[in-house]
């Protein structure tokens, strides 16, 4: 079974990332939208991240 966090919201993949359960990061327009950063500049961070 794979885990994955499904938010734009940075902190919180962070956190999760941090934690070492999660494998991956699914999200939309609408939670990229309610970050009030572009699409590109969140997924580009998402990447980094994971």
């Amino acid at each position: 079974m794979k885990i994955f966090i499904d938010t734009a919201n940075l902190a919180e993949i962070r956190e999760a990332h941090a934690w070492g359960v999660v494998d991956g990061v699914t999200t939309n327009p609408s939670l990229v939208a309610k970050s009030g950063r572009t699409l590109e500049s969140v997924i580009k961070e998402i990447c980094a991240i994971v």
